[in-house]
């Protein structure tokens, strides 16, 4: 036989026995592959995220969230764009959080962000907004319970070493947290405000620089004082005035034949707000007016006469003595003549 035909023959059946064998075992299935690994669904994806709800109290603030979830946006759903997962993100809050961050945002409208600037917008307004000395406070103030489990406290205790930022604290900034915390009297109250902005505007506030401040708080507060109880030069005029138109308008001290003299003393300039009446009372002797004597109806036990004070017994006469006119003063009377 030709050489050529054998070998055409034999190609043939190479070929026959090729396509025998693809028939037999069929196309590989992906999961005879070892290599093939099963990816989740983009849905079950979306459903292992749980809803965001603020509480900084507990410290469940968006970046504790989103650090669990970080990985899901930005490396699973990485082929997604940011419009979708925009979406996902805010359908993962809560009902407050999702109106709260829509209302801080107006006019726009939460489509109107992009995945990266929306992520921000969260961490600012759902974020801890606590000062770094109240975070260092409450670590220094920091106690584990009798019903704590001590593991979870160690990692509590880990987790605020954090906050603390103990790596970037100085020997000043410790020590005027200690003296601040020490003021705890609330008599060092509005100091202890004062101290604590100073403090917050400026971190690296030394004692010096605390001991300064304080002594400027308690000179404004002396100052302050000083204005309060001190009248102002206006009222001290007017008051100058008031009692010089009073002494200019008093009378002459009143008769020695008058028989009893009052023990009242005239009011002095202080009382400028009240009229003064220009001479004693001849009820009682009182500087006062006769108008306003509680002695009007009160009945003398001498001359049981109603109308005076004892002792006051004598008819209305001029208030100063007339040496001209001058009659025989009724005085008290005595045992005898009675």
């Amino acid at each position: 036989m030709d050489p050529s035909k054998l070998e055409l023959l034999f190609e043939r059946q190479m070929k026959l026995m090729e396509m025998f064998v693809n028939q037999q075992t069929g196309p590989a299935s992906p999961s005879s592959n070892p290599n093939h690994t099963m990816l989740p669904s983009v849905d079950g994806i979306v459903n292992s995220i749980s809803q965001f709800n603020y509480n900084p109290d507990a410290n469940v603030t968006f970046d504790t969230w989103y650090q669990r979830y970080e990985d899901l946006f930005t490396v699973d759903l990485a082929s997604q764009d940011d419009a979708w997962k925009v979406r996902v993100l805010l359908r993962k809050l809560g009902p407050a959080e999702y109106e709260r961050y829509c209302n801080l945002i107006l006019p726009q409208k939460p489509r109107d962000k992009c995945f990266d600037d929306t992520i921000k917008l969260l961490r600012e307004h759902f974020g801890d907004h606590s000062s770094l000395f109240s975070i260092r406070y409450r670590f220094l103030k920091l106690t584990m319970n009798e019903n704590d489990d001590f593991l979870t406290h160690v990692g509590t205790v880990n987790r605020e070493c954090e906050r603390f930022r103990l790596r970037s604290l100085t020997d000043d900034q410790f020590k005027a947290l200690i003296l601040i915390c020490s003021l705890q009297s609330p008599r060092f109250t509005d100091i202890r405000t004062q101290l604590l902005n100073q403090l917050e505007q400026n971190p690296k506030l030394t004692l010096h620089d605390i001991a300064d401040e304080y002594q400027r708080l308690i000179n404004l507060q002396k100052d302050t004082h000083l204005v309060e109880s001190t009248p102002s030069r206006s009222s001290d005029i007017h008051a100058l005035r008031k009692s010089k138109n009073l002494s200019s308008s008093t009378p002459d001290p009143p008769s020695p034949n008058v028989p009893r003299k009052s023990t009242h003393t005239r009011p002095t300039s202080q009382n400028t707000a009240k009229k003064t009446p220009p001479s004693p009372c001849w009820h009682c002797g009182a500087w006062h007016f006769v108008k306003s004597c509680p002695y009007k109806n009160h009945r003398c036990s001498k001359c049981k006469i109603i109308g005076h004070k004892n002792g006051f017994c004598q008819p209305r006469k001029p208030r100063y003595h007339n040496p001209a006119k001058a009659r025989p003063t009724v005085g008290p009377k005595s045992p005898k003549s009675q």
